[in-house]
């Protein structure tokens, strides 16, 4: 995520185009991080919503413009979470498939893409939150594990080890595949 430091520096001080600003330049990044965590386009878009309210409220708070994004990801990652919680609570069913690329109609073998679409699919529904998220951010997003370590609050050497463990998890339910 790219941020323009005036705009958080701007933001901090109470200006609210530059919060405008600021916000229109990371909600896309923010939303797909949601979304490949929740699994739903409406409750992502809900938690992003919420978690600009609460940097907003916190913005004047934050030290260092270089932290906006690590600082905005732990937000949105404590809103997110939430909203697993309660998509548990209401014992709701992860829909995965809209978050999988479906394979182009000139494909050879487009029977065995949509197989190994659907069996993805089902294997990072199986996840829990935190593992989902790190996966997302770490594979989808690009993101180091200092910095997954830095927006979800945990230690580097627990994000390292989860990642492992969760990258073994997802290859023993596609059938031990090597495929990470």
């Amino acid at each position: 995520m790219k941020v323009e430091y005036d705009l958080v520096v701007k933001a901090s001080k109470g200006d609210k185009d530059a919060f405008s600003d600021l916000y229109y330049s990371c909600y896309r990044d923010l939303y797909k991080f949601a979304l490949y965590t929740i699994g739903d386009s409406e409750l992502a878009a809900d938690a992003v919503s919420d978690a600009f309210v609460d940097i907003w409220k916190g913005i004047g708070k934050l030290r260092d413009a270089e932290s906006f994004a690590s600082w905005a990801f732990r937000i949105l990652s404590v809103r997110c979470k939430k909203e697993i919680s309660d998509m548990i609570k209401r014992k709701s069913i992860y829909n995965f498939d809209d978050l999988i690329e479906t394979p182009c109609a000139g494909s050879e073998n487009i029977e065995e893409d949509i197989s190994e679409s659907a069996s993805l699919s089902s294997a990072l529904s199986k996840l829990d939150g935190e593992e989902r998220m790190i996966v997302v951010l770490s594979v989808l997003h690009g993101y180091s594990n200092r910095e997954i370590a830095a927006m979800i609050g945990k230690p580097q050497g627990t994000v390292s080890s989860k990642l492992h463990r969760t990258y073994a998890k997802l290859r023993e339910m596609l059938g031990g595949e090597n495929n990470g």
